[in-house]
């Protein structure tokens, strides 16, 4: 009994060193814990899925800053590999001043994996400040918000965009975002001009998105580093991807981390009833 009650006399130090290796190890040596995708993350991997090669392209909107790159960082690689591996055309923008060098690092890192060629299999459009006014301009014709792509080459000139207009010949928008930016998409491109769109966002601001899907405005929702993880790991089974899963390594540490302190909970509680009966009977005697 005594040992028992000295459980609730762990020295802190030791519970800090062992949360530490909690987190690094799964971190360097990957576990590869079972995913289950849930069912918003399969609905939208469903859709792009469905779409045919060589046809009309997705657009993503990175709309993030580096402090969201451990959770939304993966969720466009992951889409991006998933597009290259069907032959799915893509268009990447952004209207986070943060994000054009996140989106484009991604980019030429993942093209040379599927042997992607910039203007016919993707093209990247960078920054465009003013966002409702650039989704609404998308809605009417996507060079009034882009004359030129990132490098300032005419839309005109890539192959890919011969026959896209506005969002009546895009499949889907993805918005993947950590701020309230995604509800402009629904609210513009979805309401106004009944595009398709799917989001990725922060773990935090998943709930305020759960009335979207359930209203049908959202086609699917990737759902902070969970939901990354669960892409990348629906690519992987499918054979569209080779690559490390990153966000899968990040679930691992947490999983592994919250099995952690729930044992610390449950050892602190049961050396303080312990402590508790000992005192009580100490008293009655």
């Amino acid at each position: 009994m005594k040992i028992l009650e000295n459980l609730t006399k762990i020295n802190r130090r030791y519970i800090f060193l062992m949360v530490a290796v909690a987190v690094i190890v799964p971190l360097i040596i990957p576990m590869n814990l079972p995913t289950i995708p849930g069912k918003y993350t399969i609905k939208l991997y469903d859709f792009i899925d469905k779409i045919p090669p060589q046809s009309q392209p997705v657009v993503i909107a990175a709309d993030y800053s580096p402090s969201m790159m451990p959770e939304l960082q993966p969720m466009l690689e992951s889409i991006i590999r998933h597009c290259f591996a069907k032959k799915v055309r893509v268009i990447v923008l952004t209207l986070d001043p943060n994000g054009a060098a996140l989106s484009e690092a991604a980019l030429k890192k993942i093209a040379p994996e599927y042997d992607a060629v910039y203007g016919r299999d993707y093209a990247f459009l960078g920054f465009k400040p003013g966002s409702s006014i650039v989704m609404m301009s998308i809605g009417e014709n996507i060079r009034q918000a882009f004359p030129a792509d990132f490098y300032g080459k005419s839309l005109d000139s890539l192959p890919m965009m011969a026959n896209v207009r506005n969002y009546a010949d895009i499949p889907i928008v993805v918005s993947i975002a950590g701020s309230a930016i995604t509800q402009s998409w629904i609210a513009y491109a979805g309401t106004r001009y009944h595009a398709n769109v799917g989001s990725g966002c922060t773990a935090v601001s998943t709930a305020d998105y759960y009335p979207f899907l359930q209203s049908g405005q959202l086609v699917g929702l990737l759902n902070g580093m969970k939901g990354a993880s669960e892409y990348e790991y629906l690519n992987q089974k499918n054979g569209y991807s080779k690559a490390p899963r990153v966000a899968g390594k990040g679930m691992d540490a947490v999983s592994i981390v919250h099995l952690l302190l729930m044992a610390f909970i449950i050892i602190g509680n049961v050396g303080y009833l312990v402590a508790r009966h000992n005192q009580s009977k100490k008293q009655g005697a």
